[in-house]
């Protein structure tokens, strides 16, 4: 019982991350009814492998039916869709800008929606394509520079990689004039308290400095903005304390 139990929750997640991730929806004919390629994939995959079988009417029919509910259920509507109950009705268009602005799943949510109600409008022309382009040439350039996983920015928008790479560019600086107490002799003799973490202050600033290295591994622009921001703080407090000018 647990087992299955634990299938059944399983299969619960399974199709709320489904209904989450933008896809192609189609109409079929001038029919209320709504596919998506998954949900066709498993239907018409379904039929094939009953005639492969040389299954009886009955059971090619069982078989065609469970892949046409398991597709659905596997491969559903996506809620961003227009075509979902969940979904928006309005459907504004996107400038450029605006595009910068939005996640690439909110992009290609947008795209999909257009191109489900005007039929023959192209991503080309939407301008979704150049848009996700751009994006993923900001990840490209911003992981090679600061060192970021492109994998933990690529779900962000264009505005946010971005701010992302500005902040790691700050972070990178305020580590630099960190270490400086740590490797030149001078400032080690002039102020030996930024290197004392029995300091508060400076022990402070330590931790501040650590947790803001945690926060650009985890890919949250906001997140790891204020670290950064605390680490910033932490650190002209450090200085002050320590008698820095």
């Amino acid at each position: 019982m647990s087992s299955t139990s634990d299938w059944a929750v399983r299969l619960k997640a399974f199709h709320e991350k489904q209904l989450d991730r933008p896809r192609r929806v189609y109409r079929l004919g001038r029919t209320k009814i709504l596919l998506t390629r998954g949900h066709i994939a498993s239907t018409v995959g379904a039929a094939v492998g009953a005639v492969s079988v040389d299954s009886p009417d009955w059971l090619f029919w069982v078989a065609v039916v469970g892949g046409f509910f398991g597709g659905k259920y596997f491969w559903p509507v996506p809620r961003s869709s227009v075509a979902s109950p969940y979904g928006s009705r309005e459907l504004a268009s996107k400038s450029s800008g605006e595009l910068d602005f939005m996640t690439p799943a909110d992009i290609r949510a947008y795209q999909f929606n257009v191109e489900f109600v005007q039929k023959g409008v192209t991503p080309l022309a939407l301008g979704t394509e150049q848009a996700l382009g751009r994006q993923r040439e900001a990840v490209r350039s911003v992981s090679l520079a600061t060192g970021v996983d492109a994998a933990l920015l690529a779900h962000l928008s264009l505005a946010d990689v971005t701010e992302h790479g500005r902040t790691a560019d700050r972070h990178a600086l305020l580590k630099r004039r960190w270490l400086t107490y740590e490797v030149d002799p001078q400032l080690q003799f002039d102020y030996p308290a930024m290197s004392d973490t029995s300091l508060p202050t400076t022990a402070a600033m330590v931790r501040a400095m650590r947790a803001a290295d945690h926060e650009k591994t985890i890919g949250n622009p906001v997140d790891y903005k204020l670290a950064v921001d605390r680490f910033s703080q932490a650190l002209a407090a450090a200085e002050a304390a320590a008698g820095v000018p």
